[in-house]
């Protein structure tokens, strides 16, 4: 999937995605240590997020990987910045080591839904091919993220097309707010 993040808060992007991320593989080790030696390894301060974004400068364009691992846990930040100043966020890395729509999901559980603009609603054929057991959502769940996908209207801005979920035909409540 890809979205175009370009009028989104970077900083809370970042914190939501870091926050929907768990450790794997070797990042479990410094997860744990990060934890023990008393350093915050739940969440990404404002200073963090500013630093990781030092990458995200102005003048550069192209393809952009911000972050791989931190502090444990994989966040596979891919950017592409184009000529015109548009930043779209692929969620092929991120997705993969955290689960199919994830990225999606905290963007649906930070951003209203008028603010996310998806630019490419699917995954290359192969890259969710062989996620992890543990990272397969249920059926019903991916059913949710499909449907809201499918429930969209194509617009146009001054950087291109992108769809955004059509809110009258199809709601979507945070499984953390159900039951409030």
């Amino acid at each position: 999937m890809e979205f175009d993040v370009t009028n989104l808060d970077k900083r809370l992007l970042i914190q939501a995605l870091f926050a929907h991320s768990a450790p794997r593989g070797f990042g479990v080790e410094e997860y744990k240590f990060r934890n023990k030696v008393g350093d915050n390894a739940e969440a990404l301060t404002n200073e963090e997020c500013d630093i990781i974004l030092l990458g995200l400068n102005d003048k550069e364009v192209g393809s952009i990987r911000l972050l791989d691992y931190h502090k444990g846990k994989p966040m596979k930040l891919d950017l592409y910045k184009k000529n015109n100043g548009r930043i779209l966020a692929s969620t092929e890395g991120y997705d993969y080591r955290n689960g199919k729509y994830r990225y999606f999901e905290a963007l649906l559980n930070i951003f209203s839904m008028d603010e996310i603009l998806i630019t490419k609603k699917g995954y290359s054929a192969y890259s969710m091919s062989s996620l992890p057991e543990d990272l397969i959502r249920p059926k019903e769940q991916e059913t949710i993220f499909k449907n809201l996908l499918k429930n969209t209207i194509q617009k146009e801005n001054e950087f291109g097309k992108y769809s955004i979920i059509d809110e009258s035909k199809i709601k979507y409540t945070p499984p953390f707010m159900e039951g409030l």
